[in-house]
């Protein structure tokens, strides 16, 4: 489990657009055909919560889980030891796309994030995500 904060920053100066707390539960399956959920809740400053839920399937030959459940499509894979690259894009919004960086602390716990929003090309904004691991649990494999 992760908690922490993101916060939003337009691309043309730099000016905070919105933050949110949120708490991240994250859950790795070694069969079956979810390899991944992950549980999000959020908090929005006017006092909104928001909890959605995103799995993936690890596409076998090339080792990069594979989102794609009507909401957003993307693929995310490990390019260092302590390091996930993702990309995903909303199908709600198909003129723009996320590039994702995941940077883990090397005692495992804390994560920073960032965030490209590309919206026809341009970049609109980037989010900052600084987070702490809060609880490691071990699941029953689902």
């Amino acid at each position: 489990d992760w908690e922490g904060e993101y916060t939003h920053l337009a691309a043309a100066d730099w000016g905070v657009v919105g933050t949110q707390r949120f708490r991240i539960t994250v859950e790795v399956f070694d069969s079956g055909p979810v390899s991944y959920r992950q549980t999000s809740h959020y908090w929005y400053p006017d006092g909104r919560e928001e909890t959605l839920v995103y799995e993936g399937a690890l596409r076998a030959s090339d080792d990069r889980v594979v989102f794609d459940n009507g909401r957003i499509r993307g693929e995310c894979w490990a390019i260092a030891p302590d390091t996930l690259y993702l990309w995903f894009g909303f199908a709600a919004i198909p003129e723009s796309n996320v590039t994702e960086m995941i940077q883990l602390s090397a005692d495992g716990g804390h994560r920073a994030r960032t965030w490209h929003w590309f919206r026809d090309g341009a970049l609109e904004k980037v989010t900052l995500v600084r987070e702490r691991r809060v609880a490691e649990r071990t699941f029953a494999n689902g």
